[in-house]
């Protein structure tokens, strides 16, 4: 008796820890939310999800319904873990979705669905925590050289804007630095740069690196080029300039994105030597996967460690593209893995 009782306890222990094991982890934007489910007990893997499902986020009224839908088709129980990596501000349990009206509480969400734990982390965090946990096919190496495994690492990238975020060494493992680093002033290398930035004046009082290192910010170089060379521009999306430039279709567009690709390298420099991050510069975003082939033909590195008399110092700094589109839920997986206690083993 004494025996099948302490089997029946081991297999019901057995079974809490599978269930306490599993994390839900989401990386939501104003477009997409992507969801995955993540076996705590299996980093050693990099945290891969397993039932990854994308779900269209204007399709449901609230992150929580969102949250339901992605158990719903996946056909499993809600976790009682989840990390969700959001586009947006959080600041004390709050938390605003970029280009979504969805506004809401850390803590009443997890009230409502149930959990035991639910953090939420903004999308840069989560991929600047991501970053140590990232496997081999999960990156490209752009400036090849080891960097210091114990130093900080920077993670940065241009999408709807610019993210930025630092990740720092600690006793206990990582802290994420959360920046502001888009924001920062915009600093001309070249001619034709500072022509660019006289021009982008007319209509900023302030010019950030954001306002060139995005989306929008590919536009407004084709434009200011086109204007500064008397020529005509058209009115065309990110996606269409860079499509054009890529097939070698306008001269125009390519003199944009080429351009584009120059000031990231004078950027990621800056941020080198400015966060000391000689663990790596990792590349993130949405824009850089999709020109991940033509970036390498740039003057990208040429720009990195052209830093002066700091040359040497951002030449032992190696820079990575993170290419693995879900890159964020890893982040998230390893950071609810090392914060929250019940899933410590």
């Amino acid at each position: 008796m004494n025996e099948q009782l302490q089997t029946a306890a081991v297999r019901q222990n057995s079974e809490e820890h599978n269930r306490m094991s599993k994390i839900l982890v989401a990386d939501i934007g104003g477009t997409n939310g992507r969801f995955g489910l993540v076996d705590a007990c299996e980093h050693d893997t990099g945290y891969n999800a397993v039932q990854q499902l994308s779900l269209p986020s204007a399709e449901h009224d609230s992150l929580a319904d969102m949250i339901r839908a992605y158990c719903d088709q996946t056909g499993i129980n809600m976790p009682k873990f989840a990390c969700l990596a959001i586009a947006g501000p959080i600041q004390d349990g709050h938390v605003k979705v970029t280009n979504l009206n969805w506004e809401f509480s850390i803590g009443r969400l997890r009230d409502e669905l149930n959990m035991q734990a639910l953090d939420v982390l903004n999308d840069f965090s989560a991929l600047a925590y991501a970053a140590p946990h990232l496997q081999a096919q999960d990156k490209t190496t752009l400036y090849n050289v080891k960097g210091n495994p114990h130093a900080p690492i920077g993670v940065m990238g241009p999408g709807t804007g610019f993210g930025a975020a630092m990740l720092a060494p600690v006793r206990s493992g990582w802290k994420i630095l959360p920046t502001e680093g888009g924001h920062c002033s915009f600093a001309p290398t070249t001619g034709k740069e500072i022509a660019i930035l006289q021009h982008m004046r007319r209509e900023f009082d302030h010019v950030s690196v954001e306002h060139l290192l995005s989306g929008i910010g590919l536009v407004r170089i084709y434009k200011a080029l086109a204007a500064i060379d008397g020529k005509e521009s058209e009115d065309l999306k990110p996606a269409e300039v860079s499509k054009r430039a890529l097939a070698h279709e306008d001269p125009q567009c390519e003199e944009a994105l080429e351009t584009f690709c120059n000031i990231l390298g004078s950027v990621a420099g800056d941020k080198a030597l400015s966060w000391g991050a000689l663990g790596g510069i990792y590349l993130g975003g949405g824009i850089v996967p999709k020109i991940a082939n033509y970036l390498p033909q740039t003057d990208f590195v040429k720009r990195y460690v052209h830093k002066g008399i700091m040359r040497g110092y951002v030449e032992d700094i190696p820079v990575h593209m993170v290419t693995n589109d879900k890159a964020a839920l890893i982040g998230a997986a390893a950071w609810l893995v090392d914060n929250t206690q019940a899933l410590q083993y």
